[in-house]
């Protein structure tokens, strides 16, 4: 009779389930946590990396111009302005690439596409079309040949006698003496 009694008893598997159940759904809510977390960051570090792009482009268009004009008005000869930027963004190296006006400046995904007339920097980070950002520069400085790519950080913005710009990762000419532009 004690044998019956002792094999229909189940009241100790209440604990073991609400164990089971209790460490099962824990385990879902963690997982789901840093899925949602790890997603939150990366849209937070290309953010990031967009605005920090345009507000450096936009510094760079500005020297452009000012470099272009500067030489203009100092009535010929060739002329190098070094300019310092951050080397990296949001933890990445970047390029920047100048462009003549065709559909090259369209801007891919931002706000503002810029018209296809006008010249334009693309800077963009490894991360490729998502992490570009068109800044367009004056149409009337003169780009010299095609598309010109420098490494982000400290560059030339050289002009030359015949009112030419170009991009160069190095010192122009050990003859000049370039300027330095510091922001």
């Amino acid at each position: 009779m004690i044998r019956s009694n002792f094999f229909a008893d189940d009241r100790a598997v209440s604990i073991a389930v609400t164990h089971v159940l209790t460490i099962g759904i824990t385990t879902i809510l963690i997982t789901g946590l840093l899925v949602g977390g790890s997603g939150l960051l990366r849209d937070e570090k290309e953010r990031a990396t967009k605005t920090e792009l345009r507000t450096i482009g936009n510094r760079m268009a500005s020297e452009i111009s000012s470099a272009y004009y500067s030489a203009e008005d100092a009535g010929g000869g060739t002329m190098a302005v070094r300019v310092s930027h951050p080397e990296y963004v949001a933890g990445d190296n970047y390029n920047v690439e100048l462009r003549e006006g065709d559909a090259n400046c369209d801007a891919p995904g931002d706000l503002a596409p810029t018209p296809s007339d006008v010249q334009c920097l693309v800077l963009s980070t490894p991360g490729g079309v998502e992490s570009e950002v068109v800044v367009p520069i004056d149409p009337q400085i003169d780009l010299q040949g095609s598309p010109q790519t420098v490494n982000g950080g400290s560059f030339y913005i050289v002009i030359d006698s015949s009112g030419d710009l170009t991009l160069q990762n190095d010192a122009p000419s050990p003859s000049l003496s370039p300027m330095e532009v510091r922001l």
